[in-house]
């Protein structure tokens, strides 16, 4: 049996909460390890165990593999480049980018990660 695929989700809102998590969780092969959230108590009601810290940081985890994000809208896709810089694994919830030029910029990092 493969190592799970170490998991960050990006944002503990509505769509972090009520979809995300509970998909990261019963997905085999991932484990939800952190949440980048601004209300750490309420992320560990829910999801006791789970590290609770900022973006940066979980850019800087070296064990963070994956990071699913589900912030504001206009959040997604500066917070994917970022990940993708940082050499992660990226999902983004929709709309993945709020502009065409947006997008084509998400894109070319993601080209750009995979060379």
């Amino acid at each position: 049996m493969s190592t799970p695929v170490q998991t960050a989700l990006v944002g503990y809102g509505y769509a972090g909460k009520t979809f995300h998590a509970p998909l990261i969780r019963a997905a085999a092969g991932l484990a939800l390890t952190t949440v980048v959230s601004s209300r750490p108590a309420e992320v560990q009601a829910d999801l006791p165990g789970v590290t609770v810290c900022d973006f940066e940081a979980a850019l800087a985890d070296p064990a963070i593999e994956l990071m699913v994000v589900a912030t504001p809208n206009d959040l997604h896709a500066p917070q994917a480049i970022a990940a993708l810089k940082a050499g992660k694994h990226v999902v983004i919830d929709k709309p993945f980018a709020i502009t065409t030029a947006e997008a084509e910029t998400v894109l070319a990092a993601a080209r750009a990660a995979n060379r």
